[in-house]
C-alpha cells in the first residue's frame, strides 16, 4: 500500500513497510518501529518521524491494517473504550 498523508509543512508517505518523512531532510523508518513508538512511547526514531507516529498509527487502525496494538493500548487505559 502506498499512501500520502497531508501536512502543511512536511511530506509523509507510507510505502510498503516504510514511513518516509520529508521535513527539510528525508527520514525513513519501518512502519513497525513507528507503530511501536506510538504504543510504547520509546524507540530510536528521528524527531520528524516521532512527530507523525500517532497519525500513522491512527491511519493504519482506520484501514484495518494494524489491529494488534489497539487492544494493548486500551488495556492500559490509553484508549477510551
Amino acid at each position: 500500500m502506498r499512501v500520502k498523508l497531508g501536512y502543511k509543512n512536511k511530506l509523509v508517505e507510507l510505502d510498503g513497510e516504510t514511513v518516509y518523512v520529508f521535513d527539510g531532510k528525508l527520514y525513513s523508518a519501518p512502519i513497525r518501529e513507528v507503530v511501536g513508538y506510538y504504543v510504547k512511547g520509546t524507540g530510536v526514531l528521528p524527531e520528524s518521524v516521532r512527530a507523525v507516529a500517532a497519525d500513522v498509527a491512527r491511519f493504519l487502525m482506520s484501514t484495518g491494517e494494524v489491529e494488534w496494538f489497539s487492544s494493548a493500548r486500551a488495556q492500559y487505559g490509553e484508549i477510551p473504550g
